[in-house]
């Protein structure tokens, strides 16, 4: 009887661990997720400072696939702008994520704690 609570503990176990990983995993994905759109609004916004300081009748051109194609500078700036929105957006989308995936990796690290102290 021992010996079968003690095979479906280890297995419960092995499960827990496999879960904590997997979300450990996710959460250290969404960290690098962030810190990609951080640094491209970062971008965006150094892009944008340079470009208020240019005169209203420079020409600009923006990417669009392959192409380049000639806009004004206010276009140009509400661009970075929705650009800059869009990514803060996605920011506390993943951070909201990134936060219930680590208290999901709390919770099942605690039952792994209970589990252990059970069986002692």
């Amino acid at each position: 009887m021992a010996t079968n609570f003690d095979a479906e503990l280890r297995k419960a176990f092995q499960e827990l661990q496999l879960k904590v990983i997997d979300a450990t995993q996710k959460v250290k994905i969404a960290e690098a997720q962030i810190e990609g759109l951080k640094r491209s609004n970062q971008h965006a916004k150094l892009t944008d400072q340079e470009i208020s300081t240019l005169p209203e009748d420079t020409k600009t051109y923006e990417s669009i696939g392959r192409m380049f194609v000639l806009q004004p500078i206010s276009d140009v700036r509400s661009t970075i702008a929705e650009r800059i929105k869009t990514n803060e957006g996605k920011i506390e989308q993943i951070q909201a994520n990134k936060d219930y995936l680590q208290k999901s990796v709390k919770d099942q690290e605690d039952n792994i704690r209970e589990m252990l102290s059970h069986r002692k």
